[in-house]
């Protein structure tokens, strides 16, 4: 069970290792959980923070079930490396790379949004990310009423059930059903950028998967060390599979200024 981070010291033997890799989730880690998510929004702080870490050397990695475009727009700099719509959308020195095998579920996925928006789903809107769809139902009247409608409408859909089901943060996703997601593209990326040690952010139960990866790379002799963010609306889980937390946005806020002036 995760312990709360109150001051640097438990991370100081993974800043000797270099090049440090810093891999974080985006929304509930370095944005604020809004109500719209086409709302959400980096902090200033921690963007500027980031921009000082990549100064000294760290290499950043973003893991998020954002689209590419959206992530790469929402943290806004150069040097960092994406992984986006949960690994199937990598950005790894300046260019983007798509597995082939996700290319077929483009075409599945516009199928399944057009069923999904002929259905009836009080509360519910629509998110397209290529080949991935997310149904949110944050900020419906009744959210337990308009989830319940989501996943009635995706087995009602054809197109859908050939998506796999994954409910995150007042979301349900579909995304392929390949053995991808945040843990193997943290597993990729880290032997990609040849890091070190990492230190790993993130709140949901999506960001598990990451966690778990970052513990199979240090049961491999990988220094490395996993601080969930914790928020009322996170898991058991997710602080289970932590070595710390952190509260929120701004206690990511103050482990990036930490780790700038532990550097």
């Amino acid at each position: 069970m995760a312990a709360p981070l109150k001051d640097i010291e438990p991370l100081r033997p993974l800043l000797a290792q270099r090049p440090l890799g810093l891999v974080s989730d985006i929304d509930g880690t370095l944005a604020a959980i809004v109500a719209r998510p086409e709302d959400a929004a980096v902090s200033p702080r921690c963007r500027a923070l980031l921009s000082e870490l990549l100064g000294e050397g760290v290499r950043i990695a973003v893991i998020t079930g954002r689209s590419l475009d959206v992530a790469r727009t929402m943290v806004g700099l150069d040097g960092v490396a994406y992984a986006a719509n949960h690994g199937l959308s990598l950005w790894v020195d300046g260019h983007e790379e798509t597995p082939a095998a996700v290319a077929r579920y483009v075409g599945l996925a516009r199928e399944a949004l057009s069923e999904l928006a002929g259905l009836e789903t009080p509360g519910v809107r629509l998110e397209d990310k290529g080949p991935v769809l997310a149904l949110h139902y944050r900020g419906a009247s009744d959210e337990e009423a308009a989830r319940q409608a989501a996943l009635r409408a995706i087995e009602s859909s054809r197109a859908a059930r050939a998506f796999r089901v994954h409910q995150g943060r007042k979301v349900i996703e579909l995304r392929p059903p390949l053995a991808i997601d945040k843990g193997t593209a943290l597993a990729g990326l880290a032997r990609r950028l040849g890091l070190k040690s990492v230190i790993c952010l993130g709140d949901d139960a999506t960001d598990v998967d990451m966690f778990r990866a970052v513990a199979r790379l240090r049961e491999g002799g990988l220094p490395a060390a996993i601080v969930a963010v914790r928020s009322e609306e996170g898991t058991a889980e997710v602080l289970a599979s932590a070595d710390y937390w952190v509260d929120g946005v701004p206690g990511v806020e103050w482990l990036l200024g930490a780790l700038v002036a532990a550097l």
